[in-house]
């Protein structure tokens, strides 16, 4: 079925370098990523984590003790989820960097001579992350997976694979021995689980890749018939497998500017609109708050009554609600006591929301329609506003003032809570020396 498609993907992760990777694109997902995981690591569930880690240095039949870099790979990518505050790509529904980052950055500190090729890995993980997520469409994400672990392990096992410099063989096998761990479950979001998944995916890539490094075998085509495709697949794949393009690419990444659910960007964009149109005036209190969104929209988002910031997330009316009493969303809006603010949990009981039918096929990906918010008393139109662009994807990319921004607010939530972290200048600026990327 889809033997044409592994043969591209192994070519990609044995080829060169070439055309040269944008050295300054590969450090700008690295410092998002790893800002988002400092930003992360003073969450409960890391500090869980690192506990359960500790002294995992087992002892075997014959007496030695195993450890390996994975550990390092899982706690970074569950820091780097947990604030739901990493990167996205639309067309596929998930989260690239999340996954692949911190596998790749895991293997080279053990493995120091490599590091010059990572920015390539990482393009080249992305790019297959893409391919994969045109192959599955929405319908895979519709059903109830959770994409960024599902595909999350193959496409960062080509990465790796690339990073190792496996040939086309070994890479077949590493992405068939991922696709053995591939899994992940949309019913945990809002919970701990989630990031966790997010971990899974890129300790699975990084066991994968090393696993097929030392020999170990798997399918040569782990998308042929009762593969892969066909057990994750939704009511029909988005896309011939045969036809799908495969190529590095770092250019089609969405980076959020909001710390949640990149499902409710669009409506926090048009809330802060609604604000501007209100001036310093709360809505009233018998005001209708009628939001439209696109088929898939509220996928995601399954939580109504959110008791905790984690919960408040994934619940499109606390996004649109702060948004219009705001102006704003960050950090401190997804702090526990937030949540619960006397304002905002008014606003929450006057949000009325529609989810348009489907029409037409499957959308491919999120990024379709629009999201459309009226503020109504009565027959009266108090305000209204709509968003069509998710905000920091490349339709509508995010500045750079903006990123330097996003990385002191992670950075500086980091030394609040733990005590202390690298400053944003320094930060990126070991970044970019350690990928071989001048400032």
């Amino acid at each position: 079925m889809a033997e044409g498609l592994i043969r591209r993907i192994a070519a990609l992760a044995e080829a060169p370098d070439d055309p040269p990777t944008d050295l300054q694109a590969a450090a700008m997902t690295i410092e998002d990523t790893l800002a988002v995981a400092w930003g992360g690591w003073a969450e409960p569930v890391v500090g869980m984590l690192r506990k359960v880690l500790a002294g995992e240095v087992a002892p075997v039949l014959d007496g030695s003790r195993v450890a390996s870099a994975e550990h390092a790979a899982f706690l970074h990518a569950v820091a780097g989820h947990v604030l739901d505050y990493d990167d996205v790509h639309t067309l596929s529904t998930t989260h690239p960097s999340v996954v692949i980052v911190p596998a790749l950055l895991a293997l080279t500190e053990a493995r120091p001579g490599l590091a010059a090729r990572v920015p390539r890995a990482l393009a080249v993980g992305v790019g297959v992350n893409i391919a994969l997520g045109g192959v599955l469409g929405f319908g895979h994400y519709d059903k109830g997976w959770h994409a960024t672990s599902t595909i999350g392990p193959l496409a960062g096992a080509a990465a790796l694979a690339h990073l190792l410099g496996l040939d086309a063989a070994a890479t077949r096998h590493a992405i068939g021995l991922a696709a053995t761990q591939a899994g992940g479950l949309q019913r945990n979001f809002g919970t701990m689980a989630k990031p966790v998944q997010a971990g899974n995916a890129s300790a699975a890539a990084l066991r994968a890749a090393l696993m097929a490094e030392a020999g170990v075998t798997a399918s040569d085509d782990i998308f042929g018939p009762r593969g892969f495709f066909d057990l994750y697949r939704g009511e029909a794949l988005a896309a011939d497998p045969e036809a799908v393009p495969v190529a590095a690419d770092l250019a089609s990444l969405s980076r959020k500017l909001y710390p949640c659910c990149y499902l409710t960007h669009r409506m926090i964009a048009a809330g802060i609109d609604v604000h501007a149109a209100l001036g310093a005036e709360a809505p009233p209190a018998d005001a209708v708050i009628e939001m439209a969104v696109p088929y898939g929209t509220m996928r995601p988002l399954n939580v109504f009554d959110p008791r905790n910031g984690l919960e408040a997330k994934f619940c499109a009316s606390y996004a649109v609600a702060t948004a219009i009493a705001q102006g704003k969303v960050g950090l401190p809006d997804f702090e526990d006591d937030a949540v619960h603010r006397p304002l905002i949990r008014r606003l929450m009981s006057q949000v009325r929301i529609t989810e348009e039918p489907l029409s037409g096929p499957m959308p491919v990906g999120v990024n379709h329609g629009r999201v459309r918010i009226g503020l109504r008393a009565g027959n009266r139109w108090l305000a209204e506003a709509e968003a069509r662009h998710y905000p920091g994807s490349p339709e509508a990319p995010a500045t750079e003032a903006q990123m330097q921004a996003k990385v002191a607010d992670c950075l500086d939530r980091h030394a609040r809570m733990l005590g202390s972290a690298p400053g944003p200048d320094a930060f990126r600026a070991d970044i970019r020396r350690r990928i071989g990327a001048a400032a």
